[in-house]
């Protein structure tokens, strides 16, 4: 009996001094997260205050927007946060009646619920990507914006200027009969050709009302520069204005 005890007493021992190890294993590794954290900011500092800015920017978009259901992944490829609270912010202000951009995805969701919320406008999304053209339109489905949007099936084409070749999209007659009150140019994708969003200057800019604002994403890298350097010397009536978003953004009016 007393040797029961005895080598219950040892267990418990045994028990705590294991409990004790584990216990200071964990807080040494709070201890060591904190001070990689702290040595990362001092490291990283601009690419941890733009992970804040961007979160911050995806909160007022949240707010406003109020949607049921939450946005796509606004990473990668997809529009940042602070360039689609801009697009909201404008179009809450403004209350555009036609609404053309070159791509589709988030920023579609977006401009669509900003008309709903202001009663007025409608989205015009030109998509060559017939997959994520139904992806857009399935995502407006869910969020009961298919009445306040359009995806326009726009497969890349041929198109010459100046003697450059370039693959943008087919404009249909719908497209080419509105007078656009904001155009948002995030697309086609960079790598088709050497800068790829230049044709949106020459087949959409005279389309647009006398009032109307262009909203130009990925502006700080240099083809957008000189397709906004570009845009200038031809429609000189323009005024760029840049944006402090996280890809560079500038718009045109």
């Amino acid at each position: 009996m007393i040797l029961t005890v005895e080598i219950f007493i040892i267990a418990l021992l045994l028990l705590s001094i294991a409990l004790s190890a584990y216990t200071f294993h964990k807080v040494r590794r709070v201890h060591l997260m904190q001070y990689d954290l702290q040595n990362q900011y001092q490291r990283f500092p601009d690419t941890l205050n733009l992970t804040y800015q961007q979160l911050q920017a995806f909160t007022a978009l949240d707010r406003r927007l109020n949607l049921t259901y939450a946005l796509p992944p606004l990473r990668g490829w997809a529009a940042s946060p602070d360039f689609l609270l801009l697009l909201a912010e404008h179009v809450h202000r403004q209350q555009p009646e036609v609404i053309v951009e070159c791509s589709s995805g988030a920023s579609t969701i977006v401009l669509a619920q900003s008309a709903k919320q202001n009663g007025k406008g409608h989205v015009y999304s030109l998509e060559h990507d017939v997959h994520y053209a139904e992806k857009t339109r399935q995502a407006l489905i869910k969020h009961g914006l298919q009445g306040w949007s359009t995806v326009i099936d726009a497969p890349l084409q041929d198109y010459s200027f100046a003697g450059q070749s370039y693959r943008w999209y087919k404009l249909d007659d719908e497209i080419q009969s509105k007078q656009i009150d904001m155009l948002i140019i995030d697309g086609p994708p960079a790598n088709l050709n050497c800068c790829a969003r230049y044709p949106a200057g020459p087949l959409l800019l005279p389309l647009l009302n006398k009032n109307a604002m262009v909203f130009l994403d990925d502006a700080d890298r240099p083809d957008e520069q000189e397709i906004i350097n570009i845009w200038m010397s031809k429609f000189p009536n323009l005024h760029a204005e840049k944006h402090n978003c996280e890809k560079g953004a500038v718009s045109l009016a």
